[in-house]
């Protein structure tokens, strides 16, 4: 069973016992095999100055610092400090730590303590006693209690959100390093100054170097199996259960800052000089100060992850992380150069390796030493190596064929007949032919010193560049070349030539292997080939985001192929390999291995091939030594990860993932995800699988890009979901989801919708009822203008018909009359014409008002009031009648001046035509023009014979007349009203028989 580990400060790992053994980091054999990596400023840290690590429950690697504090998912880091949380006034921070609850606290260099609860940061502060601004270390107890370790303050216990202090003066003046819980749960402390400590239920016991502690600068704690290891700033000690203290002496004078204990039971001590493995069993030491460039110095504190990768933060180097490595390596100085072109297995067990030097290194399986090659090889180095059975050595040199047997080196180049000097590889068939390969000479079949057949471009191959040499079961010579394919050489010397594609001109054929049922793989510089019967496949592999060259391809006995390439080694199932020829995948699932699995360096050295050793042990040449892997011991990550949504951007601005559905405000238009699993290993092969249900139809194809952007989002509720793997390929199909909610604008909601249907349901019914009564109306209106027209018409043809009968009459009698004064007739014809003439000019008004648009203009009323009264200056009656004209104010209106003149010139005119100016005293007609707030109001009076009662409704009726003694068409009064109503005025009559009749006329200002 394995215990979850509690940090206890930002330099200390708290670590119980009983990790699983299988995937763990210890030191099976040197610190030195195991991989390192690490993260700076240049991969997103503030500084490398840091603090402390810390795992939470959620497997997020947490980080403090001098310039605030981190979050690292695998994908990103996250840094918060002043800038981002303004509550701060401190960017300092030294510890994390986490409640059972799932609370995270962070020891702040001058704020106190910051929390992390519900999604949100905020400055904690319990009730009681006020905690210390400067907080150093930090303890979770079984109890949930939460102890503060200060700064010069003492210790602090937080128990139900009640915080008192713990320690005494004593303490007020000193460091608090460092905080565990021990196995009984009392609480051990260790201080700057007043060494170790046991907190008490009443007191305080002290430890010091009176007590045998080697300092009383106490830096670090553990308990394991009832011993108290104590690390000081001059060297480790452990405390036995009778309180003595006993020293391990070869960390001595070193400042042990933090401890971590592995399975095997090694303590990892971290120091100012490096990292250090003690095995207590034999008392052995190994430092650990710098890998692959990386310096272990300054080590603040140690964890352990759920991966059971180890974590180191320096206050120099950053962010380190140490893990098993799966890979040895052959490296300098045991080897005599770190190119490494060829590791030749010989007959007698021992590796020979050709690298750039002008030597070969042999390995006896326990020590290095060197065969040296006297002969000058100009630099070339050693590009292939054959070790006969007659002890001799064949080499394959840039400066020809080196044979080296007991009576001396002999070299064929081109001085001794070779087609060329520069030849790659070397192979002996079954008959005990040699073949060379050459750069630019082509192959060479060649036997006791002599050259048999020589194959060529043009003779027997399409290019004289040769990469690879192998021989199938059926003694059949497969030869790579460059750029012209793949040519098969029978026994009898025929060769049959094979590609890819019309044109190979770009394909290198670096390797070729065989399977026990004699299929060819080969390894080109695109990617694997597969060679059956009388074709090649193309193999497509599924890979991470970089580009690689291929250079050489293993077949184990694991059932595993390893593909070597410029960035690591590929390690593909065999039973995969075969799917993806049978339709069943689209793309064979790999593995890779690198610097972070153990490897020197991840080059694999280029057109070289790797070598597959008696015990089953892969030798890969590297430009940074060689590379062994073990297949039978070789495991991939099975670690089953979590994957976690860490947060959801809409439109540049944070949206807080932890209410349930999350909110996007109406208009959003873009929405980021970011997420993450959370497996450490190779966080860089970490792939993703999502999908936005309401939105997507599936889910996406596979990804390393752990962020995806939706835009424009219809309102509604959504769920993003996803899924991923770590390196091992172990998805975790569970994943994790993230429920929310796009909020609509008014105009989007159903309500909004329903309430416009409503709108427009009765707007339509409006409608439809307004045009009912508009027709219905129109109607009317038809029926009423159909009426007057045949009254028109009727009686217009009366009016029209009696002045001309009267006409006709006279004529009659003028003729009959043999008088020659015909004045008198003639006067009666004029009468009738003139009443003809003035029923045509009413017709035409009464046209006019009814058809033209109105023309607004200004009009003075008093004026044109005089202008109609003064050409009735020669009518009949006006010398008799007293003429009044009254205008109270200016008299301006804005109308249609004809139309008002045709009103002015009827009513005045038929006041002056019809009095009796004979019957009464002081005859008049007055006009009165008085200003309104809507316009003018205009009344014309007379004391004339006046209206009977029971005619004044009729008297703006068409073609009605008063009185049978008017000589009028009937039409004035009537064009009067139509024109009065068509300038938005009113018209009324008041009359007395007798006594004289009034028209008032309230007239609009048409200005607007």
């Amino acid at each position: 069973m394995r215990l979850k580990l509690t940090l206890s400060t930002c330099i200390l790992l708290y670590a119980t016992l009983l990790w699983s053994q299988s995937t763990s980091v210890s030191l099976k054999s040197s610190i030195a095999d195991v991989s390192i990596s690490q993260i700076t400023s240049d991969d997103g840290l503030p500084s490398n100055n840091i603090n402390s690590v810390y795992q939470d429950s959620k497997d997020l690697i947490w980080i403090t610092s001098n310039n605030g504090f981190m979050i690292y998912d695998g994908e990103r880091i996250q840094t918060y400090d002043k800038s981002r949380l303004e509550f701060l006034n401190n960017d300092g921070f030294y510890a994390v730590a986490e409640n059972d609850e799932g609370t995270v606290f962070i020891a702040s260099k001058g704020d106190g303590i910051v929390q992390f609860k519900g999604g949100v940061f905020n400055l904690y502060q319990p009730k009681g006693v006020e905690i210390p601004k400067s907080i150093r270390t930090l303890l979770v107890a079984s109890d949930g209690s939460l102890y503060l370790g200060s700064n010069y303050e003492g210790i602090y216990r937080i128990k139900n959100d009640s915080a008192y202090k713990v320690t005494d003066e004593r303490f007020d003046r000193t460091i608090i390093r460092v905080i565990i819980e021990g196995s009984n749960k009392d609480i051990w402390f260790g201080t700057e100054g007043n060494g170790l400590n046991h907190l008490g239920k009443s007191d305080i016991r002290s430890l010091t170097t009176k007590n045998g502690l080697l300092s009383n600068n106490v830096m670090s704690l553990f308990e394991y199996a009832r011993r108290l290891y104590v690390g000081t700033s001059k060297g480790l000690q452990w405390l036995d259960d009778q309180q003595n203290f006993h020293t391990v002496s070869p960390l001595e004078n070193n400042s042990i800052n933090s401890l971590l204990l592995d399975d095997s039971g090694m303590v990892w001590v971290g120091s100012e000089g490096g990292v250090a493995c003690w095995n207590e069993a034999d008392n052995r030491l190994e430092w650990f100060r710098s890998k692959q460039g990386i310096d272990l110095v300054r080590i603040s504190s140690m964890i352990m992850d759920e991966e059971s990768n180890i974590w180191l933060s320096s206050n120099r180097s950053g962010l380190i992380q140490i893990k098993e490595s799966r890979v040895s390596n052959f490296v300098k100085p045991d080897l005599s150069s770190s190119r490494v072109n060829i590791v030749h297995e010989s007959w007698n067990g021992n590796l020979y390796i050709g690298t750039d030097a002008n030597q070969i290194d042999v390995y006896d399986g326990k020590t290095f030493h060197i065969l040296p090659v006297k002969t000058n090889l100009n630099g070339n180095g050693v590009r292939d190596i054959y070790h006969d059975r007659d002890g001799s050595f064949w080499l394959a040199t840039y400066s020809g064929i080196l044979h080296m047997g007991s009576d001396g080196e002999q070299l064929f180049s081109t001085a001794s007949g070779m087609p060329a000097d520069n030849f790659r590889v070397i192979h002996k068939d079954k008959n005990d032919n040699f073949w060379f390969g050459t750069r630019s000479g082509g192959l060479i079949k060649f036997r006791n010193g002599e050259i048999i057949s020589v194959y060529s471009d043009g003779h027997g191959l399409e290019s004289n560049f040769v990469f690879s040499i192998a021989e199938s079961a059926k003694g059949e010579i497969y030869v790579g070349t460059f750029g012209g394919g793949m040519t098969i050489i029978n026994q009898q010397g025929d060769a049959r030539t094979f590609h890819l594609s019309d044109d190979d001109s770009g394909l290198l054929f670096f390797n070729i292997d065989f399977d026990e049922e004699e299929n060819a793989y080969i390894t080109t510089n695109n990617g694997p080939l597969f060679f059956k019967g009388d074709s090649l496949i193309e193999v497509k592999l599924q890979q991470d985001k970089r580009s690689r060259t291929f250079f050489d391809l293993i077949i184990d006995q694991q059932e595993h192929l390893w593909i070597t390439t410029n960035l690591g080694v590929l390690q593909l199932k065999k039973s995969d390999w075969e799917k993806y020829l049978n339709n069943r995948l689209d793309r064979v699932p790999t593995f890779t291995v690198d610097q972070s699995s153990g490897m020197n360096t991840e080059e694999c050295t280029g057109a070289t091939r790797s070598t597959i050793t008696s015990n089953g042990s892969i030798y890969v040449p590297t430009l940074g030594g060689a590379s062994i892997i073990d297949p039978s011991t070789f495991k991939r990550n099975q670690y089953l990860p979590k994957v976690s949504i860490r947060q959801m951007i809409a439109d540049d601005k944070e949206v807080n993932i932890h209410i349930k559905p999350a909110e996007c405000q109406p208009g959003t238009s873009r929405y980021r995800f970011d997420f993450s699993v959370l497996s450490f290993g190779s966080p860089e092969r970490n792939q993703f699988k999502y999908k936005l249900e309401g939105y997507d139809k599936g889910w996406s194809a596979a990804t390393y890009e752990g962020t995806v952007e939706y835009t424009n989002l219809s309102p509604g509720d959504y769920t993003f979901k996803v899924i991923g793997t770590n390196d091992g390929h172990v998805w975790n199909e569970e994943g994790d989801s993230l429920a929310f909610t796009v909020h609509p604008f008014y105009y989007e909601t159903t309500w909004f919708l329903a309430l416009c249907i409503g709108i427009v349901l009765l707007t339509i019914f409006l409608f439809f009822t307004w045009r009912v009564a508009f027709i219905n109306n129109q109607n009317r209106e038809l029926r009423k203008v159909n009426a007057e027209l045949d009254r028109f018409v009727y009686s217009a043809s009366h009016e029209m018909r009696s002045p001309l009968s009267s006409i006709l009459g006279l004529i009659n009698v003028a003729s009959l009359d043999k008088t020659p004064n015909k004045e008198e007739y003639l006067a009666y014809i004029k009468n009738s014409v003139e009443r003809l003439d003035s029923l045509l000019q009413d017709i035409v008004d009464h046209s006019k008002n009814a058809r033209t648009e109105l023309e607004i203009a200004a009009l003075d009323l008093k004026l044109e009031v005089e202008e109609v009264i003064e050409g009735l200056t020669y009518s009949e009656n006006f010398p008799k009648i007293e003429s009044i004209i009254e205008c109270n104010g200016d008299g301006m209106i804005h109308s249609d001046v004809n139309r008002l003149k045709i009103v002015l010139n009827n009513l005045i005119t038929n006041a002056y035509k019809h009095h009796s100016p004979d019957d009464v005293s002081n005859p008049f007609v007055k006009v009165v023009i008085d200003k309104t707030e809507a316009g003018v109001r205009l009344t014309i009076a007379d004391n004339g014979p006046g209206i009977p009662a029971e005619e004044q409704e009729k008297v703006f009726n068409m073609f009605y007349r008063a009185t049978h003694k008017s000589d009028g068409t009937g039409l004035g009064l009537y064009i009067v009203k139509e024109i009065i109503t068509n300038l938005n005025g009113s018209i009324e009559v008041d009359s007395e028989v007798g006594k004289g009749t009034t028209f008032i006329i309230e007239l609009v200002d048409l200005r607007n």
